[in-house]
């Protein structure tokens, strides 16, 4: 994506705005146990800064949007965890991604 511009809903149940853009989506963290402390995207060789301002913990969900459907579909994207580190992943944001669940292992969308 050529420019990357990234608004986060922080309450959890926080609906996605009317204006969203195609690439808007709810991030969920699935995982037991396990806190996401950041989320990262990768473009023009290099990692983004995190995108979160605050940490997702088990069961809880986040609104996100690029406000933007321009550039490329598939883009890298890092997701970092409490006392674990990072996995790295990739999507195709063309398919209508409305929901990434992190999981123990990888992740699933729909």
């Amino acid at each position: 994506m050529k420019t990357l511009v990234l608004a986060l809903g922080l309450a959890v149940c926080a609906a996605i705005p009317a204006s969203a853009s195609d690439y808007a989506f709810r991030l969920h963290n699935r995982a037991d146990g396990y806190t996401i402390n950041g989320f990262y995207t990768y473009q023009n060789g290099q990692w983004s800064d995190n995108w979160l301002s605050g940490r997702i913990r088990p069961g809880e969900a986040v609104d996100m949007d690029w406000f933007s459907n321009e550039g490329d579909c598939v883009v890298p994207f890092r997701v970092s965890w409490d006392n674990y580190g990072a996995d790295d992943f990739k999507i195709d944001w063309c398919k209508g991604v409305d929901n990434i669940y992190m999981k123990d292992k990888g992740f699933s969308w729909d």
